[in-house]
């Protein structure tokens, strides 16, 4: 098991995060606290931490600023951002200097408790292949965990993102998309798409998709005698009673009624 510390200037979001964690199910032995940049170094100096958990924009010190002066001192610390800021800028910089990942607020309890038992997985494996290593004589290069965090082009940025992913979602309306497709093909990673996108359009990936096939099919509706079955298919929708239903659902009037009624 591990120990992590829990970096943020507000008192309120460390609480939380102790609270609504199940630390000791991802495999984490001891949690420590530090309100600031000092106090962080003051207890990485004092105690033997093995993952980081840091806001980034706080006074008196940067996240980004002590996990330069981790990497600068040769602590081997793996290390997850949280911050309410998705500036490319930030995650490029935390690349650099080898983040493990990227996480926006408001924190996700759950998907913050998946990451962070991959993490310590990753760690566990790494070590059991370590001592094996050892084992046969040859001596382990010391290592922080891959991130998974992927850099993205140098010119791209947060309006960018939006674009390509609209534009992916335009272009692939007939296809079976998921959030993890999109993520893959434009080089993100798939939680800080999810979370990027909604804070900039105030809709999921997964809600923009549905909103963007009804609006398509309503277009091709009004405009087409094509029949109802192959608009479905046309946006996406292989089974055709559940694109009715969604359809229903969205406008309060079945796809043949929608057609009827606008003619």
């Amino acid at each position: 098991m591990y120990n992590v510390i829990l970096v943020d200037d507000e008192v309120r979001t460390i609480d939380a995060l102790e609270k609504n964690i199940d630390w000791k199910k991802c495999g984490i032995r001891k949690v420590f606290k530090a309100s600031s940049m000092n106090q962080a170094i003051q207890t990485i100096s004092d105690e033997k931490i093995e993952i980081l958990v840091s806001d980034i924009e706080m006074p008196n010190g940067t996240g980004l600023q002590l996990l330069e002066w981790m990497r600068d001192h040769d602590r081997l610390i793996n290390c997850i951002f949280l911050t309410c800021h998705p500036e490319f800028a930030y995650m490029r910089k935390a690349i650099q200097l080898n983040c493990y990942d990227y996480v926006l607020k408001p924190i996700d309890y759950e998907e913050f408790q998946n990451l962070l038992s991959e993490l310590v997985h990753k760690m566990e494996d790494r070590q059991t292949a370590d001592s094996q290593k050892n084992e046969n004589g040859k001596q382990p290069m010391p290592e922080v965990t891959e991130p998974v965090l992927l850099e993205r082009k140098p010119e791209g940025n947060e309006q960018n993102m939006e674009l390509e992913v609209k534009k992916y979602i335009k272009d692939h309306m007939s296809d079976s998309i998921s959030v993890a497709n999109i993520a893959d093909e434009l080089h993100f990673n798939p939680q800080y798409l999810m979370r990027s996108f909604k804070n900039k359009t105030g809709l999921s990936i997964v809600e923009y998709i549905t909103q963007e096939r009804l609006n398509t099919a309503k277009r091709i509706l009004k405009k087409t005698d094509l029949p109802v079955k192959a608009v479905s298919s046309m946006v996406g929708y292989e089974d055709y009673a559940y694109f009715t239903r969604v359809f229903k659902k969205e406008t309060g009037e079945s796809p043949t009624t929608y057609r009827s009624n606008r003619r």
